[in-house]
């Protein structure tokens, strides 16, 4: 059994054997409850020692005029800058915010986070690294929810995204439009599921653009890694060169990976754009600043962020009752330094 300090709403849904929503509810004292679900939960909520958000709870009788943001991590600057556009966003609809990120759990424990943030807001946006129809659906959640991700299967709520595979077609079909025909990929690979839809997504944009300009690529070019971060981009192009497999252009799934990949051609003395073309993907705000500045790919985070917050107001207030919907946002791309300047 969880510790009292570990008890979630959807811990007790799951032994009282009803949704997480219905838990809530009860929670929340909500009158439209049959006589014994409510004690089939209150029991739960006994035998596990649950402790509800007493302050929380005081705001049932209203709007808490309170979004929830829950997000993988602060460590990589993409999810920083969108917390900060999610609290422009939100501050604008009289709204503020309350973070909470997914922890050393990841992905398992999203459910759980969601399901305890809903208790003292009247809607939640999540941004995970990967989702789907099995780690998060509707029902774990008893407030309107929106996901800044792509959809695998219908969860029964809104997701407002980036397109990815536009993105990586965009950068890639630059790189080739600069005669570039050895253009390694560092973040996915063939077969290497770690990051989920989304390295999915921009590993087949990718291939999308090689196919459009008749390029077969080498597989060999392509490098996955555990984590898209600097060290991660460092050590891709180590493997290359323990590969032997020449390339004249690096297409990086984020940006920081693509800082790495600088910094390790930098140190091996290769010369950028001039030996090797590097383009990554986010436009992050140090992509400007780097050196060379990087040509990236602008995913529209702005609109991401407003269009969900739009969605979620209209899912809060009611006056939206379609199914849940997939909107995403065409990127655009930022040509800088890293691969010759403006075109």
């Amino acid at each position: 059994m969880p510790s009292r300090r570990q008890v979630t709403l959807r811990d007790v849904a799951r032994e009282a054997g009803v949704s997480v929503r219905t838990v809530s509810n009860v929670v929340n004292d909500f009158h439209y409850v049959s006589t014994a679900t409510r004690e089939k939960v209150e029991e739960a909520i006994a035998v596990l020692g649950y402790r509800p958000n007493r302050s929380a709870r005081s705001l049932r009788s209203g709007s808490t005029r309170t979004l929830g943001l829950v997000l993988p991590e602060f460590s990589q600057p993409y999810y920083a800058e969108l917390a900060d556009a999610v609290f422009a966003s939100a501050r604008t609809a009289g709204y503020k915010v309350l973070i909470e990120t997914l922890g050393p759990d990841g992905e398992d424990a999203i459910a759980d986070v969601v399901g305890d943030l809903a208790v003292s807001t009247d809607g939640i946006l999540v941004s995970p690294t990967f989702l789907d129809g099995t780690t998060l659906a509707a029902d774990d959640c008893p407030v309107p929810m929106v996901a800044l991700t792509a959809r695998s299967v219908d969860a029964g709520f809104d997701h407002v995204a980036m397109d990815d595979a536009r993105g990586s077609e965009l950068a890639t079909e630059h790189l080739l439009g600069l005669g570039r025909r050895r253009i390694a990929v560092i973040g996915s690979a063939p077969g290497f599921a770690r990051h989920g839809l989304t390295g999915e997504a921009r590993y087949q944009g990718y291939l999308r653009a090689h196919a459009a300009a008749g390029v077969t690529p080498d597989d060999g070019l392509a490098v996955g890694t555990l984590e898209w971060t600097q060290g991660s981009g460092y050590e891709a192009v180590q493997e290359l060169d323990r590969r032997g497999a020449p390339f004249d252009a690096v297409f990086a799934m984020n940006d920081l990976l693509a800082v790495g990949v600088l910094h390790a051609l930098q140190d091996r003395g290769a010369a950028v754009p001039d030996d090797v073309a590097v383009a990554g993907f986010d436009d992050i705000a140090m992509a400007s600043h780097l050196s060379p500045p990087l040509t990236t790919i602008d995913p529209g985070m702005r609109q991401i962020v407003d269009t969900a917050i739009r969605l979620l107001l209209e899912r809060i207030e009611g006056t939206r009752e379609s199914e849940g919907e997939e909107i995403l946002v065409p990127p655009t791309l930022r040509i800088r330094a890293s691969t010759g300047g403006p075109a």
